[in-house]
């Protein structure tokens, strides 16, 4: 066979050789596979931690805001003296009516607020005093988050605050706490939230019947391995990923959830172990799918994936383009509500000076017309016979009534002024008050009782006597008209805490409505009936405020009364020591 081709006898070694490139091919796909199966892990290891994070932050953010809640009702000075009544004489009706007008009862959240005396449950705004303390979870500040159940065994959070004779709670049902830090939080419909919370008592999940909370020692963890998972992980105080097999305990069948739980000890809110879980099935199915295709024609599969890829970066680019345009949109939006806002305040601020160029003008004239009629008028007066006593009383109401006038001229032209005061020297607030209370003293209709609560003591405010004096008369005024028709209290207070002394002043009455509380301060507004007012009593105690540069504020609602309380930086103790010699 000399003829035969050398090369031949090596023909066979071709086959082998494309077998073995195509086995490889196939070992690279299946590698390919392995790796994106492993990034994909990854990656939803990534999402469900920050999903688990963000259920943590979610919880912390609503225990932080409800305590800080809890401590500043607890804290008001209405709440204190009703509180102190209580421990008087054990009358808990003013106590319960501030906690249920207080934000937290009105909250989806906080199902009652109740008030605890030596640990144990006095009174609830919801009536029901059968709540027994379990576990004390974690600390806000002074606030104390604790785990409790009711007469029925149903769990609760509290958020308590103790006092030394008494404490304050607020319950939140383990069914609603649960119910919106998993609405809040899930990234997507299929994610199941966990909770447990740190002292291993309550189990909070999602069950095809609906939220759960189960006590720990009636669950199988062998059955409940999610719960198991989680008890492993908050004993081993550090984060973990893990598999485990769900759905079959609840009678359907059963699939394979990826989990991600960050343990109580480690995280923000310190009380409770958080977990995500997602149905791993669905996530790796089509990739499945997806490798028996590449089994089966690899090339078709890697086309396919290479155009896959494109279309995915052309969505992220057209997303990102998208979000790029609505960063601007949002952009120009605040702009133009920016500018809206300060043509407003142009606006206001230019019909204000308006207002007081008209009133200067007018206060001028006035007083050019009435003071010839005060002159003659006391010309008349001393001219008058005694015995013309008709005369003599008319000339003295054209007198009386001249000098009327003057007072409103004498308003008109201090709300036309830039409001700076006069001479300003210390002066002490209790004592004002005292003088302001005898001088308003004759006008106090019969049916209004007064209270005063004068605590600011040496505190000092440095400013204008008589404009404060104006200030203090004019709220004490609104409140005795406001009270005039059916009675009721006012109640003037003053408090320094060293660096504000305040004046506060308010009544029982028939309170503002919201539609007038935004133009109660403008000059010439006015409720009253014609001829019972001009509307500039408040502007001038707005603008007293300001030349003093201190704050009012309106606490106010139809039905529910009305107090205005202002404060002025206090002044430093050595303003009252007299100069040196």
């Amino acid at each position: 066979m000399k003829g035969k081709l050398p090369g031949l006898r090596h023909f066979p070694v071709l086959p082998a050789l494309a077998l073995a490139i195509i086995l490889l091919g196939l070992l690279a796909i299946s590698s390919v596979f392995t790796q994106s199966q492993q990034l994909l892990v990854d990656g939803q290891d990534g999402q469900l931690t920050k999903t688990a994070q963000s259920v943590d932050n979610n919880i912390m953010g609503h225990f932080a805001w409800y305590c800080s809640d809890l401590e500043y009702i607890t804290s008001r000075t209405g709440f204190l003296s009703a509180e102190a009544a209580y421990l008087d004489d054990g009358d808990g009706g003013s106590l319960l009516y501030h906690l249920r007008e207080s934000p937290l009862p009105k909250t989806v959240m906080v199902e009652s607020m109740l008030v605890l005396r030596q640990g144990e449950v006095e009174l609830s705004t919801s009536g029901g005093t059968d709540y027994v303390p379990l576990a004390v979870l974690g600390r806000i500040g002074a606030v104390d988050i604790q785990l409790w159940l009711d007469e029925t065994g149903r769990p609760y959070v509290a958020l308590v605050q103790s006092k030394p004779e008494v404490g304050y709670a607020a319950l939140i049902d383990g069914e609603v706490f649960f119910a919106i830090a998993e609405r809040q939080t899930a990234a997507e419909d299929s994610d199941r939230i966990l909770v447990l919370d740190c002292q291993e008592r309550y189990f909070f999940h999602r069950t095809p019947e609906g939220i759960r909370v189960d006590a720990v020692e009636e669950l199988d963890p062998a059955v409940h391995a999610g719960l198991y998972i989680m008890l492993a992980t908050q004993r081993a105080g550090r984060p973990l990923t893990s598999f485990f097999r769900a759905g079959g305990q609840s009678g359907g069948t059963g699939y394979t959830a990826r989990l991600a739980v960050l343990p109580a000890p480690g995280n923000e809110n310190g009380c409770f172990t958080v977990g995500v879980a997602r149905n791993y099935d669905e996530i790796i199915r089509p990739y499945q799918s997806a490798a028996v295709r590449m089994v089966l024609c690899g090339v078709t599969v890697m086309a396919g994936a290479a155009l896959l890829l494109v279309f995915l970066l052309r969505s992220r680019r057209s997303h990102r383009q998208a979000q790029q345009e609505l960063s601007l949109l949002r952009e120009k939006a605040e702009a133009m509500e920016q500018l809206n806002a300060q043509a407003q305040a142009l606006a206001h601020r230019q019909r204000l000076e308006s207002i007081g160029t008209l009133t200067s003008g007018i206060a001028h004239e006035f007083n050019n017309l009435l003071t010839p009629i005060m002159g003659y008028s006391i010309l008349i007066l001393e001219k008058l016979p005694p015995e013309d006593t008709e005369s003599y009383d008319n000339a003295l109401e054209i007198y009386n009534a001249s000098q009327k006038a003057k007072r409103i001229v004498s308003r008109l032209s201090n709300l036309s002024r830039k409001g700076t005061p006069g001479a300003l020297r210390p002066v002490r607030l209790d004592p004002l008050v005292e003088q302001v209370l005898e001088v308003a003293a004759p006008v106090r209709p019969k049916t209004v009782r007064v209270e005063t609560g004068l605590a600011s003591g040496d505190g000092l405010v440095l400013g204008d006597e008589t404009q404060l004096f104006q200030l203090a008369l004019n709220l004490l005024l609104n409140a005795f008209e406001a009270l005039a028709p059916q009675g009721g209290t006012v109640r003037v207070s003053t408090a320094w805490d060293g660096e504000r002394v305040s004046l506060r002043v308010a009544d029982n009455g028939p309170g503002i409505p919201e539609a007038v509380k935004a133009h109660i301060f403008d000059p010439f507004f006015t409720t009253k009936g014609s001829g019972k007012g001009i509307g500039l009593g408040l502007a001038i105690v707005q603008q007293i405020v300001e030349a003093h540069q201190g704050a009012i504020a309106l606490d106010s609602a139809a039905g529910q009364g009305t107090a205005f309380t202002v404060s002025f930086p206090a002044a430093p103790p050595e303003a009252a020591e007299p100069p040196p010699a």
